[in-house]
C-alpha cells in the first residue's frame, strides 16, 4: 500500500514537471522572434509571409539609407511602402513575395497607387522570377518598374558585406520595361447607314 502510494506521488510530479515544460515551450513558440536584415537570404524571404516580407523591406530600406514608410495593411491603396531617395522623390512600392508569375493586377494596382500617394515613382519588389506578357506591357505604358528576383538577391548580398551604397544604386536603378506600340487594341463601333450595332445592341438612326 505504502508503495502504491509512492507511485502515486512520483507520478503527480512527473505530471507537473511534464506540464510545466510545455507550458514554457508554448510560450517560447509564442514568443517573436527577431530577425537580422543582414542575415536574410532569398531562402528565408520565400518562407515568409506578404506582411512579413513588407516588415523586412522596410528595414532593409531604412538601413540601406532611404527615408521608408509602411502604409496601414488595413487600408493601403495598392502599396505597401514608400521611400524617399536622396533627390527627395517619392517611390511608391507594391511588395510582391511570389514564387509564380507576377500578373496584370499588380500593375494595375500600383499605378493607381501613384496617384492617391501623389508619388514620383512606382516600383513593384517582388521575389518572383518573370511577370506576364500583358504585365509587362502596361507597366512600360505605366512607367512602372520593378526589382526582380534577380536584383534582390543582388541587393541581399551587397547589405550582407555592408556595401550600402551599392545596394542603393540596384535600388536607384530598377528594371523599366520600353513602351510599347499599342495596335490592334480598339475596336470601332459597327455604323451603317440605317443603325449603330454592338453586340446584341442597335440604334437605328
Amino acid at each position: 500500500m505504502l508503495f502504491g502510494e509512492g507511485n502515486g506521488a512520483w507520478i503527480f510530479i512527473v505530471s507537473i514537471l511534464v506540464v510545466g515544460g510545455l507550458v514554457w515551450l508554448v510560450l517560447r513558440l509564442k514568443k517573436k522572434k527577431r530577425y537580422d536584415v543582414a542575415k536574410i537570404t532569398l531562402k528565408d524571404i520565400d518562407a515568409m509571409s506578404g506582411h512579413d516580407f513588407e516588415d523586412y523591406l522596410q528595414v532593409l530600406f531604412t538601413a540601406i539609407g532611404y527615408e521608408t514608410y509602411l502604409t496601414k495593411k488595413s487600408r493601403d491603396y495598392g502599396a505597401d511602402l514608400l521611400f524617399i531617395n536622396e533627390q527627395g522623390s517619392k517611390i511608391i512600392v507594391q511588395a510582391k513575395r511570389y514564387q509564380a508569375k507576377l500578373g496584370l493586377t499588380s500593375v494595375q494596382e500600383i499605378f493607381a497607387a501613384k496617384s492617391y500617394y501623389q508619388a514620383d515613382a512606382a516600383l513593384i519588389i517582388t521575389s518572383a522570377e518573370d511577370v506576364t506578357d500583358s504585365c509587362w506591357k502596361l507597366a512600360g505604358a505605366t512607367d512602372v518598374s520593378f526589382l526582380m528576383r534577380e536584383e534582390l538577391e543582388e541587393i541581399l548580398k551587397f547589405c550582407k558585406h555592408g556595401k550600402m551604397e551599392k545596394a542603393r544604386d540596384v535600388v536607384d536603378n530598377p528594371q523599366l520595361p520600353e513602351m510599347t506600340k499599342q495596335e490592334g487594341m480598339l475596336e470601332a463601333v459597327h455604323t451603317s447607314r440605317s443603325r449603330i450595332e454592338a453586340g446584341e445592341y442597335f440604334y437605328k438612326k
